[in-house]
């Protein structure tokens, strides 16, 4: 398992996407914290908690196209036969490409956090007093880019085409959770992605499950399909 994590650990940080992509998230945090930092009408809202919402979903997306290249690039070039000789087991591919991914969600999530908080005191804001209400904030970013980064490894492992695969988790986290919702009455806090935004157990458990059964979904698929 170490020689596939440094195999996959060499692929993802040789892609300049990887980097670009994360720079960009935590470059709209700033910019978003920056503008609520600006803001003095505010009333009870604060500006660092405010700051999050669409753009800590479109920051989540970037994360999630990382994830989709870990398997899209292996496809659209033709190199995943190469990497099935070298790995050898598709569980051991999905695991390494999924804690790797992982690793770099949490990193965006994290640059995305202090990026936000350097906005909204370079505007003149102030930050929360209490640790809550940030705390629930910052924690439900480093989920939401995680989980999303996991997600993206699974969508390109049975997608298999980048940009399909990035459209797909474009569509379900901006239009089609909003719809269901709307539609059936669901909360969205019961919902895998907007109820992991929120902070809410309920959405972020449906997230972990919906995580957990795509990746085991890939395994069996690259171990059937592409064997």
């Amino acid at each position: 398992m170490k020689n596939a994590l440094a195999y996959e650990w060499v692929r993802a940080r040789s892609l300049r996407s990887t980097w670009l992509l994360l720079v960009t998230a935590g470059v709209l945090q700033f910019a978003s914290g920056l503008y609520w930092g600006l803001k003095r009408d505010l009333g009870d809202l604060d500006a660092f908690t405010s700051a999050f919402g669409l753009v800590d979903r479109l920051g989540a997306l970037l994360v999630a196209a990382i994830g989709v290249a870990a398997f899209g690039l292996d496809h659209q070039h033709g190199t995943l036969a190469t990497t099935r000789l070298v790995l050898r087991s598709p569980a051991r591919i999905v695991a390494a490409r999924a804690l790797v991914t992982a690793g770099l969600g949490l990193l965006g999530g994290v640059l995305m956090v202090v990026l936000t908080a350097a906005g909204v005191l370079t505007g003149g804001g102030a930050l929360p007093a209490g640790a809550g209400a940030a705390g629930r904030a910052g924690g439900a970013v480093l989920l939401l880019t995680v989980l999303s980064g996991l997600t993206g490894v699974a969508l390109g492992g049975l997608l298999r085409h980048t940009g399909l695969a990035v459209g797909v988790f474009a569509v379900w986290t901006f239009v089609a959770e909003t719809a269901l919702a709307a539609l059936t009455g669901v909360p969205l806090t019961a919902l895998p992605f907007s109820g992991t935004a929120l902070s809410a157990l309920p959405g972020t458990v449906a997230f972990v499950a919906l995580v957990v059964l795509a990746l085991g979904t890939t395994t069996f698929t690259l171990a059937r399909r592409d064997g």
